[in-house]
C-alpha cells in the first residue's frame, strides 16, 4: 500500500531534474520545519550535491540503482557474499537510521526512492536503451519496456532475494513496485509483470 503524499510535495517529488527539484523542495520548506523535513533536505544533498564541484547537479541514486541492477544480474559464484555490498549502498541511500525510528522519515525516503525509480524508468524511453545486436539495432517499445521491467525488478526484488535482504530492502521494493505500477496502469504489480515476461 502506498505511503501518502502530503500535496505540497507532489511537485518535489514528481519532478525528476535536481535543480527544479531543490526549488520546490526550498518552496515547501519555507511551509514547514520538522524531522522529517529536515531529513528530506539531507537525502536531496546526499543524492545531487557533488561537494567538489556544487555547481553541477548529480544523481547518486541513479547510480546505486544501476549497481544493484548489476549486482543482481552478475551474481558471481557464490551470490550471498554480495551481501556486504548490497548492505553498503543501502547505507549510502539511506543515510541513518531516521527512516527506522520515525514514520515520516520512513515515507521521506519511500518517496524519494519512488522519484529515482521515475528517473530510472525515464531514461527507458530514450532509443539507445536496450539496443540489440550488439548495440547497432534500435530497440523497439515493447523492449524498452521489458528490458525496463526487468531492471526495476532487479534492482528492487531481484537483488534483495538474491542476498537474503528482503526485509532490508522492503522500502526500495515498495516504491519501485508502486512506481512502476503508477507509470503503467495496466500492470497488477512489478512481480507479476516480470513474471509474465520471464514465460
Amino acid at each position: 500500500m502506498a505511503i501518502e503524499l502530503h500535496p505540497l510535495l507532489e511537485p518535489y517529488y514528481t519532478e525528476t531534474e535536481p535543480d527544479l527539484r531543490k526549488n520546490k523542495l526550498d518552496a515547501y520548506s519555507s511551509t514547514s520545519d520538522t524531522k522529517a523535513d529536515q531529513y528530506r533536505k539531507d537525502l536531496y544533498a546526499c543524492r545531487h550535491i557533488d561537494k567538489k564541484h556544487p555547481e553541477k547537479s548529480i544523481d547518486r541514486f541513479l547510480f546505486h540503482l544501476i549497481s544493484l541492477a548489476t549486482i543482481a544480474k552478475t551474481p558471481g559464484l557464490f551470490p550471498k557474499f554480495r551481501k556486504k555490498e548490497v548492505r553498503s549502498i543501502l547505507s549510502a541511500m539511506q543515510l541513518d537510521d531516521r527512516p527506522l525510528q520515525d514514520p515520516e522519515c520512513e515515507a521521506a525516503l519511500y518517496w524519494e526512492y519512488r522519484n529515482a525509480v521515475r528517473r530510472y524508468i525515464a531514461t527507458c524511453d530514450d532509443p539507445s536503451y536496450g539496443r540489440t545486436l550488439l548495440g547497432m539495432k534500435p530497440s523497439n517499445a515493447a523492449g524498452r519496456r521489458e528490458k525496463c521491467c526487468e531492471d526495476v525488478w532487479s534492482f528492487s526484488f531481484g537483488v534483495a532475494s538474491l542476498v537474503g535482504l528482503e526485509r532490508e530492502m522492503s522500502i526500495l521494493c515498495r516504491a519501485a513496485n508502486d512506481e512502476y505500477c503508477a507509470l503503467n496502469p495496466d500492470v497488477e504489480s512489478l512481480e507479476a509483470e516480470y513474471n509474465r515476461y520471464r514465460k
